[in-house]
């Protein structure tokens, strides 16, 4: 256990988000009801499916919630079989028991419907005409970037996590037919990859270059933030300022919006708007997996938004339907 929480603490480094990462692990193994708690310092070849679902009682029975969510027992169960993957390639195990199931229901995921999205940018638009009315420059340039930060989220599939360390340099205007704009993805939360975007991005990406000049070293979003945590948060107050400003903090479930909602938005419009969307090349695109779109995009969607494609046929075959 020591050595596998001594690991991820070296891999992590001064990358913020893997050292939040090894603390949850360190608080998940070694907290009052965690594997590390139950198990002890019992060889691990001891630890069988049967003793596995014996803990999974005990962290139920010891838990302070009335009720365990599934996904808390899934957690602990997802990274106790990394535990013990840990050990076997060590040689310590000499068998992977097979892990119990956790059955847990996803979560829909907030989002903008195509208005309320056009509503968001334009209010933001609309901020920054008023205040370059009275002279105020900054202002101006505050409200501008942040109608184009939800139009280039909109349009490029990023996550909240993956825009703050974005330069110039990372961006490629492409000037096919339509035009988009192709991104190196260096910070993201599966893998380094390159992601094309929409056409819309690429209008708000020239829009703020045209603002702040194109360095290459310079950020895209809030250049002026060396500390790029500083700059997500602080470009997050702003988005959220908006939200209540227009009364959209929540959807109309009364689930809370984020930035993260763009993703969300941005997957879910292409799916409503797109036309025979290939969801294997959008999901690399977008850093994800086939079965995250799936479960948390494809099963949402109107089937009423989609009755042409439901009722299209190939050219010839109407006949022999």
């Amino acid at each position: 256990m020591d050595r596998w929480l001594n690991k991820l603490e070296a891999e992590a480094g001064d990358d913020p988000r893997r050292v939040r990462h090894w603390k949850d692990c360190r608080s998940t193994a070694l907290g009052k009801t965690g594997f590390a708690k139950y198990f002890g310092k019992d060889d691990v070849n001891t630890i069988t499916p049967n003793r596995i679902d014996q803990f999974i009682l005990f962290k139920k029975a010891n838990s302070s919630a009335e009720n365990l969510k599934p996904t808390t027992v899934k957690r602990n169960i997802v990274l106790l079989n990394v535990v013990l993957k840990f050990a076997h390639a060590d040689r310590l195990l000499t068998f992977l028991p097979t892990m119990p199931k956790v059955r847990t229901k996803d979560n829909p995921r907030p989002w903008f419907e195509h208005a309320e999205y056009q509503r968001l940018h334009n209010a933001a638009r609309d901020k920054a005409k008023a205040a370059k009315n009275i002279g105020d420059s900054e202002a101006a340039d505050y409200w501008d970037e942040l109608s184009d930060f939800i139009i280039f989220m909109v349009g490029s599939f990023l996550r909240p996590g993956e825009w703050p360390e974005l330069k110039h340099k990372h961006v490629k205007i492409v000037t096919s037919d339509p035009p988009y704009l192709e991104l190196d993805v260096i910070k993201s939360k599966t893998t380094q990859r390159k992601s094309v975007t929409m056409q819309t991005a690429l209008s708000a990406y020239k829009r703020i270059v045209k603002r702040n000049k194109r360095s290459p070293e310079a950020y895209v979003f809030k250049p002026t933030y060396l500390n790029r945590q500083t700059a997500r948060e602080r470009m997050a107050d702003a988005f959220e300022a908006l939200l209540d400003d227009l009364g959209m903090k929540e959807d109309v479930y009364g689930r809370k919006r984020s930035t993260y909602s763009l993703r969300h938005t941005s997957l879910m419009l292409r799916f409503i708007k797109g036309d025979n969307v290939d969801i294997l090349a959008l999901a690399k695109n977008a850093g994800t997996s086939v079965d995250q779109l799936e479960r948390f995009y494809l099963n949402r969607i109107n089937v009423a938004d989609k009755i042409v494609s439901i009722q299209s046929l190939r050219r010839g075959a109407a006949r022999r339907y």
